[in-house]
């Protein structure tokens, strides 16, 4: 056995509270190395007396469950196993697993591992039990119920649609440039939001995100002035009433773009600092290096700092951006003063949720308070944050309900992304793996609340990672619609858009002979199938084994009472597949097709072809 290679941490990702009464427990080891496991979980305290006319107690070995793991998922160096402990009515188990395969069997515990014995001074010694002190119910991971059913619209409000197009603001032409700059307005704004409601909810959507809407001189608004003010080329704060009204009306969420990380250059609380120095109440709100030093280094044009080196930077910012001063969250002025914004467009404009920009630069003793303050007035509210990276240290009950999944959007533009281009690719294999290292990172039913994205407002439009090929992106929209938590789309997306990381945050193309019709239908239907089909946002996902075929990949996805299998084919060929046998004999329904089908040994498969099947019943 590679001992070297097993893993297994307590009070994680790897062993959690599912429940109340339910712990789930994972175990890795390496790849094709153990063909078994079972847990052994006890209560700890199930000790009897011996009734001999002495006071000892001794354990009850007899109160040992024993539970066989499943392979839950598989990557390219380990296999994961799982098993659920249920039924634990006292809130606390110790455990430890026995591993076996064809040459050895082991007892593997917190602190030993020994050659399995059924001596019970070995088979059941607690200190070398994994522990799980207690469930404490007020720990449990929890989001609101509505958000995995959620289907998520991202709408950057100033590129979207003009609602006012005569009420004598100064803007560009509508569409007339594709490069996003500072400072370029087209006019988009609150109204225009409120005026194409009715075709966010025709398309599907019920949950829209907007990018930043308070008071800020840029387009992005990610550079506040004033929080608690909507941005006057956007409209104002009633115009934001009406829009939730609206949407609320429509059955559609409506989550706001919160930028507590750092604030704008013409902040108040900042430009009194950079007025009276260290005089200012507002000093340590902030992150000045020097005191001794200006505050704002090199040469001020039109009204702002310009660029400066970082060596010359002289105090905290946002990157390396002076017009973007780091807030001291730990400081109690900026503190309150950011809860209370929190507070008050929760309170007043019943918005649905929170979204957290650069939240993994905010310190967890914020994040921690900023979920107290808004889940005490309203418990359903969304809290999610701006991530990168694997998130669990804000995933555990205590901080952001989800985070925006790029662990998710990576390994999908690896896989779809054009050949020729640049950039990292994946072959099918290669993706698996990496979906299937994802899926066992974060605890089952917190994955259901993650938020996935192929696109965004920071990233390259997904029809440019896969080199404007429609048929593409039809497919990296099917992984999305099929797989575990809440799916977002970023506007424009859905009706072909394209653009790369300096043109994403074009003006929305509303002219229908400009749109990809056949795209649009598409997402409509992926949209309409997830809110039917159970299976779709089931986080039971395993992928089957298609050694010969590098391009396509063939997944499993189970709920109480359905089972589907979706294939897709990322190939500019057409391929004869060879089912496997679990498929082979199965009389299914075509999703997509709406039609019976009886699958047989073989499939052919066009150019970036799919399938989706719905299992009726064994016909073997």
């Amino acid at each position: 056995m590679i001992f070297s290679s097993m893993l297994h941490e307590a009070k994680s990702a790897q062993s959690y509270a599912f429940d109340a009464d339910t712990l789930h427990i994972r175990f890795k080891t390496a790849r094709n190395d153990i063909s078994n496991i079972e847990v052994l979980a006890v209560d700890p305290f199930n000790w009897i007396p011996r009734n001999d006319g002495t006071p000892i107690y001794d354990f009850d070995v007899t109160s040992v469950i024993r539970i066989s793991m499943t392979k839950e998922q598989v990557t390219e160096d380990y296999d994961c196993w799982f098993a659920q402990i249920p039924n634990i009515k006292w809130k606390r188990m110790k455990y430890c697993f026995v591993a076996e395969n064809q040459q050895e069997k082991f007892i593997v515990g917190s602190r030993d591992r020994i050659p399995y014995t059924t001596d019970a001074d070995k088979l059941y010694n607690l200190s070398n039990y994994f522990n799980y002190p207690y469930i404490h119910e007020e720990d449990i991971y929890q989001a609101p119920d509505w958000v995995s059913d959620t289907i998520w619209y991202q709408i950057f409000p100033e590129r979207f649609c003009n609602g006012t197009p005569d009420d004598g603001r100064s803007v560009l032409a509508w569409g007339s440039e594709e490069v996003d700059g500072y400072d370029k307005k087209f006019g988009g704004n609150l109204a225009g939001i409120i005026q194409k409601l009715d075709y966010i909810k025709d398309a599907g959507f019920n949950g829209i995100y907007l990018n930043p809407i308070f008071d800020s001189p840029s387009s992005h608004k990610y550079d506040t002035t004033d929080y608690y003010k909507i941005d006057p080329n956007l409209g104002d704060n009633s115009i934001l009433g009406q829009l939730v009204e609206e949407a609320h009306k429509r059955g559609i969420k409506v989550m706001l773009d919160a930028v507590f990380n750092h604030c704008g250059y013409y902040h108040p609380f900042w430009q009194d600092v950079l007025k009276h120095g260290a005089q200012s109440e507002y000093y340590d709100c902030f992150y000045i290096l020097d005191p001794d030093k200006p505050i704002v280094s090199g040469e001020i044009k039109n009204g702002l700092p310009g660029e400066c080196s970082k060596e010359e930077l002289n105090f905290r910012t946002f990157a390396y951006t002076q017009v973007m001063p780091k807030w001291n969250t730990g400081n109690p002025i900026a503190r309150k003063y950011l809860l209370d914004v929190a507070a008050y467009w929760i309170e007043n404009y019943h918005i649905d949720g929170w979204r957290l920009d650069v939240s993994n630069e905010v310190s967890h003793d914020f994040w921690r308070e900023f979920r107290k303050t808004v889940k005490s007035m309203n418990r359903d509210i969304y809290i999610l944050g701006e991530t990168w990276d694997n998130s669990y240290p804000w995933l555990m009950g205590d901080q952001f309900d989800a985070v925006m999944n790029y662990e998710f959007s990576v390994p999908v533009w690896n896989f779809f992304r054009d050949r020729q281009g640049t950039g990292v690719t994946y072959n099918g294999e290669e993706f698996q793996h990496r979906i299937g290292k994802l899926l066992t990172e974060y605890p089952k039913h917190l994955t259901e609340n993650l938020f996935n994205l192929l696109d965004s407002h920071d990233t390259e439009r997904i029809l440019n990672i896969v080199g404007g090929n429609a048929k593409k992106v039809e497919l990296a929209y099917l992984f999305l619609f099929t797989f575990p938590g809440t799916p977002c789309i970023y506007y424009g997306s859905e009706i072909g858009m394209g653009g790369g990381e300096h043109s994403n945050r074009q003006c929305m193309i509303w002219d229908k002979d400009r749109q990809n019709k056949e795209l649009y239908e598409f997402i409509q239907k992926l949209i309409d199938l997830r809110k039917k089909t159970e299976s779709f946002r089931s986080v039971e996902l395993f992928f089957l084994d298609l050694p010969a075929h590098n391009d396509t990949i063939l997944y499993r996805k189970s709920a109480s009472k359905e089972r589907v299998y979706v294939l897709i084919h990322n190939n500019p060929e057409q391929e004869v597949l060879t089912l496997p046998k679990e498929l082979k004999g199965l009389l299914c329904y075509d999703l997509f097709h709406d039609k019976d089908i009886r699958l047989e040994d073989t499939l052919v498969l066009k150019p970036y072809d799919y399938r989706i099947f719905q299992v009726k019943h064994n016909c073997e």
